[in-house]
């Protein structure tokens, strides 16, 4: 998809793990017509990822999936910081490609207690590397 806009390789592998899946959400979110100004991975512990749309943005992170609310402030290596954020959907990886219906939606998701990124094998690794970045 030459033309979008897509997060940087990230010097730490454990990070980078997540590319495949952010650039594959991304990918998905701008086919589906969202504008993206910017897509970045964030720090670890939990990692995170945030899509810029405008005044608004869309952080994903391995604890509570899809967050989305005003953009307050952040940048690549540095936690971003939402107003009013709203958990969308159930999951903390759903299928990319239905990340532009939750967002069209709006709709708030689960209000399950966030996965804890210190626990064990849950299945989540593996579901990370099932994304390539090509």
């Amino acid at each position: 998809m030459i033309g979008h806009i897509r997060p940087l390789p990230h010097p730490d592998p454990f990070v980078e793990a997540t590319r495949g899946y952010i650039t594959s959400v991304g990918d998905a979110l701008q086919a589906d017509g969202v504008r993206l100004s910017d897509v970045w991975l964030d720090p670890c512990n939990p990692r995170d990822a945030t899509f810029v749309l405008g005044l608004q943005a869309l952080v994903w992170n391995e604890s509570e999936g899809f967050v989305l609310g005003e953009f307050v402030s952040g940048e690549p290596g540095v936690r971003t910081v939402l107003r009013d954020p709203v958990r969308l959907g159930e999951s903390v990886l759903p299928d990319p490609r239905s990340v532009p219906v939750l967002l069209d939606a709006g709709v708030e998701g689960s209000q399950a207690p966030p996965r804890s990124f210190t626990a064990g094998h849950d299945g989540l690794e593996d579901a990370l590397a099932r994304y390539s970045v090509s």
